[in-house]
């Protein structure tokens, strides 16, 4: 310990260290406990480890720097702000050139610092910029002072003889508070030889200019910094079992041996079992990139009419954790080896070469805009409820918050990935690779770019089937060509009518209207719909029939609440696709109502219902009690975002991937991320 009062925080999860996750966790750390200052330093930057992600902590105001702050801050030099008063700011007047973060909210802080982050250079090898961080918390201000670096140490710490001097400048040592190991050079060491060695390892005053420059360049411009320099790694939940069998296809490394062949992992009194050995986690590293473990039992379609097991292979680390009293096991790979198997799994490989694009960059969006939200939700530590409860009702929604120790899990709940078991053709990998770090962008937020199969002819809007949040690039369209996604001159033709109106809606479900997705092209289909997805043939219009047994039991059993007679099935509130949101069901012995859509498909089918986007017919009612029921619906899915099989048919009519991301999403822009 270097401090009177000292901690090193490292991360739960083992890690290489990476800014841009840990930085809002010290606005999180002085939150709690303002007494303490936090510290960072970068991979190269001072006596770190690369390898594992952590932060460190200890007594504030003892730094030369925290000492001189009220005279430093007087001579700051603006270089950008926030709305609430949150300021970006060069110190103009400190040993070596550093930039200072004053703000009152960690939001208003990590964009700023992001800002910095992405104007600074990153040297070939590195995973980040350079740098040092020093912050501690006045009253409600947060203050971040961040130290831009060249170079990892001086010239005297590999010196021979009297010029040797072991010093390898940290944070604590750039903000003044120099730490000397040896005596004699303790002894030795001078205020000028002092400054030196800081002057080395900083950024000079000219880089440190030309980083400023950069942002007030870009906010002059309007031009948006990447904001990130490297591909992203990605960790998806594949299973949660009692025991779990993989073969290890090539060699792997575990508890420092190298393994191949089959293996069996169990769950016994609280831990993982192996070999003999109980452990709380275990992670096998492939030894290079070729090596593939496989899985046996993986359940796909998990609830759906389609629902089997599989034997699964995966590229990347296979790691195995304790959650609930299961083994849950994680695949932890890079982003963009993850979007060729979601690719290859949601649709084949022989689309068209723009529908691909198209997928893979929303299949992109949505995840880092799930691995962002997940991270917030930590770091603020806000649990999220998705269910609204009461008497008469349930309105619950079914997304992707109870993913705590994953950023998102195998199977159609999030994205369908099938590891590299469905061959990656060379145009998946040509489309991947034409919009590496492509994402769509909603002014400074990626866009949670959602998808379903077929919207039936009208997209919905994000917050009738999830949250009461509404998402402007997620507006209700009319499936059609319009004037946005062809440059002709047809905009009444994609006028979608009022389908919240019920009597709009009835129409609109039981007749077919021209739509993309209003297709029974079988070139089309099979190059979009894998096999057994291939197994659905009326998705944008359908008919189911119940009788009033089975409708009775069917919903006792889902809702695990007693109705007596089904009499009626009624539309509370649609959305703006003509999905129910909320329905009343009327009972001969109680009345309740539940939404949203997923729900609604759950209550009224064994697996899930094509869609909630329905119409009910009540047939051979005797004494008031309807013996059938007949339901006609449109759409297969929640239909927000893209329709897969309209742009599918976009896609075979010559619509570049751009025209397609804009027909789904308006007002979106598509942006290139990370190299």
């Amino acid at each position: 310990p270097i401090l009177p009062m000292h901690f090193t925080l490292p991360t739960c999860k083992h890690q290489p260290q990476d800014v841009r996750l840990l930085y809002g966790s010290i606005y999180c750390l002085l939150g709690h406990f303002p007494e303490i200052m936090v510290f960072y330093n970068g991979p190269r930057c001072g006596a770190s480890a690369p390898d594992h992600a952590h932060l460190q902590a200890g007594t504030s105001g003892l730094l030369p720097l925290q000492a001189c702050w009220q005279r430093l801050c007087r001579s700051l030099e603006p270089v950008c702000t926030e709305d609430d008063g949150a300021q970006l700011s060069y110190i103009t007047e400190y040993t070596v050139p550093a930039f200072a973060i004053q703000s009152r909210t960690q939001q208003a802080g990590e964009k700023l610092f992001n800002t910095l982050l992405n104007a600074m250079p990153t040297a070939d090898g590195d995973t980040e910029p350079m740098m040092n961080i020093v912050a501690w918390r006045t009253d409600d201000t947060y203050t971040s002072i961040v130290f831009p670096r060249r170079k990892h140490r001086p010239d005297c710490y590999f010196a021979e003889g009297k010029q040797k001097v072991l010093a390898s400048p940290g944070a604590l040592d750039m903000a003044g508070l120099i730490i000397l190991p040896r005596s004699e050079d303790f002894d030795n060491m001078t205020q000028q030889t002092a400054e030196d060695i800081l002057r080395e390892v900083a950024a000079t005053r000219q880089q440190a200019k030309e980083i400023a420059g950069r942002i007030k360049d870009g906010l002059q411009t309007g031009r948006e910094m990447p904001m990130m320099e490297r591909e992203p790694q990605v960790c998806v939940g594949l299973a949660s079992t009692e025991t779990i069998k993989f073969t290890l296809n090539g060699p792997h490394l575990a508890k420092g041996e190298e393994l191949t062949g089959t293996q069996e992992v169990t769950f016994a009194e609280g831990g993982l079992l192996w070999n003999g050995n109980s452990y709380r986690e275990l992670l096998f590293s492939p030894v290079d990139k070729t090596a593939s473990f496989s899985i046996e039992d993986i359940t796909i379609g998990i609830d759906f009419h389609w629902e089997r097991k599989q034997t699964l292979t995966y590229r990347g680390a296979l790691r195995l954790v304790v959650e609930e009293d299961k083994i849950c096991a994680i695949n932890e790979l890079p982003v963009e080896s993850y979007l060729e198997s979601v690719i290859s799994s949601e649709m084949r490989a022989t689309s068209s070469p723009e529908l691909l694009k198209a997928h893979a960059v929303i299949s992109r969006s949505w995840l880092l805009a799930q691995m962002e939200k997940r991270r917030r939700q930590q770091e603020s530590g806000n649990s999220f409820f998705s269910f609204v409860k009461g008497d008469d009702m349930l309105i619950r929604w079914y997304d992707r918050e109870d993913h705590t120790i994953f950023d998102v899990c195998a199977d159609d709940h999030c994205q369908r990935y099938q590891g590299i078991t469905k061959a990656t053709s060379k145009h998946v990998a040509e489309a991947i690779h034409a919009t590496r770090g492509q994402i769509l962008m909603d002014n400074d937020e990626i866009c949670d770019a959602r998808f379903s199969k077929c919207c039936g002819g009208a997209t919905e809007e994000f917050q009738y089937c999830w949250e009461n949040v509404k998402k402007p690039y997620l507006a209700a369209i009319r499936d059609v060509a319009d004037a946005s996604s062809c440059g002709c001159n047809n905009a009444a033709a994609a006028e979608l009518p009022d389908l919240t109106v019920e009597e709009n809606a009835e129409r609109w479900i039981r007749t077919a209207p021209e739509s993309f997705c209003n297709t029974d092209d079988k070139k089309i289909l099979s190059e979009v719909l894998n096999d057994y997805d291939q197994e659905t043939t009326d998705f944008y219009r359908w008919h189911v029939t119940y009788t009033q047994e089975e409708l009775k039991s069917l919903i006792t059993e889902r809702l695990k609440m007693e109705f007596g007679d089904i009499l009626d099935l009624v539309p509370v509130e649609r959305g703006s696709s003509g999905r129910i949101c909320r329905l009343k069901i009327v009972g001969s012995e109680r009345t309740f109502t539940i939404g949203k859509e997923l729900e609604i498909r759950r209550a009224l089918s064994d697996t899930h219902l094509y869609s909630s986007a329905f119409v009910v017919d009540k047939e051979d009612v005797k004494d008031g009690v309807p013996q059938t029921f007949r339901l006609t619906g449109a759409g297969w899915g929640h239909g927000v975002g893209l329709c897969q099989i309209g742009a599918a048919v976009m896609g075979a009519k010559g619509y570049n991937y751009d025209q397609i991301l804009l027909h789904y999403y308006r007002g979106a822009e598509i942006k290139r991320i990370y190299k």
